[in-house]
């Protein structure tokens, strides 16, 4: 596990086009980095617990999007039936 300080990523966005500080941008230069620039990323030591917590977390924002899709489409009207 890794992490790319805030100053890091203030320095390596100055380097794209843009100026504007948005989640895209970010979403963007983040793993652009990580890519290119793998020396800015800092080693965050985990135990075994928090990388245990993490994958359930990460699990759980996995599912939403999966159990909303599958629940508009039980609510979505039904071609082709009686009216």
């Amino acid at each position: 596990m890794a992490h790319l300080p805030g100053l890091a990523i203030r320095r390596i966005a100055d380097l794209h086009p843009g100026a504007a500080k948005t989640d895209a941008r970010d979403a963007y230069v983040i793993p652009d980095a990580a890519r290119g620039l793998p020396h800015t990323l800092r080693r965050v030591d985990v135990g075994d617990e928090t990388l245990a917590e993490l994958e359930v977390v990460v699990g759980f924002d996995v599912r939403i999007p999966a159990g909303l899709t599958a629940r508009a489409g039980r609510l979505a009207p039904r071609s082709g039936g009686r009216r």
